[in-house]
């Protein structure tokens, strides 16, 4: 079975996804504005890392130098954020499966910022 977690946790995830492709995309059908919903999803996602951020790396956390957080702060606004935000009026006037497609795009665009950025 040890053998078949991989599979089985990018099958779990490809499907989480799939399904966050598909409320998206009825939520802006819907007259949902796409930035606040990007912004939503950020709270969310927010909202349920920190507890385990605090609970796992309290102790172990390096200080981090301001040249490193504004790094960081630059990298998650332009390579997440953004993305966010141009993927939401994508799938307005697109599809919910070419909004999956062109997911794959994510870390392509991610890697060339963080090249950029050093």
């Amino acid at each position: 079975m040890d053998q078949k977690k991989p599979y089985l946790v990018v099958i779990l995830i490809q499907s989480i996804y799939t399904g966050m492709f598909l409320i998206s995309k009825a939520a802006f059908d819907g007259g949902m504005n796409n930035f606040i919903f990007v912004f939503y999803r950020q709270a969310a996602a927010t909202a349920f890392l920190i507890p385990f951020a605090l609970f796992f790396e309290w102790k172990n956390a390096p200080r981090l130098s301001f040249v490193s957080f504004w790094k960081l702060f630059l990298l998650s606004l332009c390579g997440v954020t953004l993305s966010l935000n141009i993927y939401g009026v994508a799938l307005i006037y697109t599809s919910a499966s070419l909004a999956a497609a062109t997911t794959n795009c994510l870390p392509v665009i991610t890697f060339l910022l963080a090249v950029l950025l050093r």
